[in-house]
């Protein structure tokens, strides 16, 4: 599946690409915060939970609580959403780049994978990561970064594939950690709003 982000490219070879305006204050200041991109913050949602961000276009803030509606990592029947906390990134994406006539090229897609280890594998977490090496990708999911800022679609990303591993290394002072690596399409990079405190783990 394509997740098609707010960006609006134009349909048509004789529509203009519209630019939004940028800050008018100037851009060599130091003025402005410069924000922390590490991933923190990931949020699973199964397919029969409702999205746990209303009025994501705008301003998002925790959903209304109701039924499969909200954060509850305590839930075991797929009716909320999970909230994992670890350290994470997303790679540069890999593009799908179309050939157009007279040596003109354009990227049509991006395969995007954020890689997000969980230190915190107590049983119930070790299990959780474990269901999902199943593969399934039938969940929506949300990620957010230290700077604040909550990345995804409304009702979450659809994933492409989802993946585990749980490697033991060999030196005296390797501990024991989950690595989630999860890949998704997309027309560009996912929509960016601030990151409403969760409602509940």
């Amino acid at each position: 599946m394509l997740n098609l982000t707010a960006i609006t490219c134009p349909d048509d070879c004789g529509d203009v690409n519209t630019l939004p305006a940028l800050v008018a204050e100037a851009q060599d200041c130091t003025a402005y915060e410069q924000t922390l991109s590490q991933v923190c913050d990931l949020y699973i949602l199964p397919s029969d939970t409702g999205d746990i961000f209303d009025d994501w276009a705008t301003t998002p803030t925790n959903a209304t609580p109701g039924a499969g509606v909200g954060v509850d990592n305590t839930n075991a029947d797929n009716t909320k959403a999970k909230w994992l906390v670890g350290i994470g990134g997303v790679a540069d994406p890999e593009e799908t780049i179309t050939e157009y006539p007279k040596l003109q090229r354009k990227v049509t897609e991006r395969l995007y994978t954020l890689t997000f280890t969980v230190f915190n594998l107590v049983a119930a977490q070790y299990n959780f990561l474990r269901q999902l090496q199943c593969g399934d990708t039938s969940f929506t999911f949300y990620y957010a970064d230290l700077g604040g800022w909550v990345y995804g679609i409304a009702g979450g990303l659809a994933p492409l594939s989802v993946d585990v591993d749980f490697p033991h290394g060999g030196g005296n002072t390797d501990k024991n950690l989950a690595t989630i690596t999860l890949t998704w399409r997309s027309n560009g990079d996912p929509d960016r709003h601030v990151n409403p405190e969760p409602q509940n783990a």
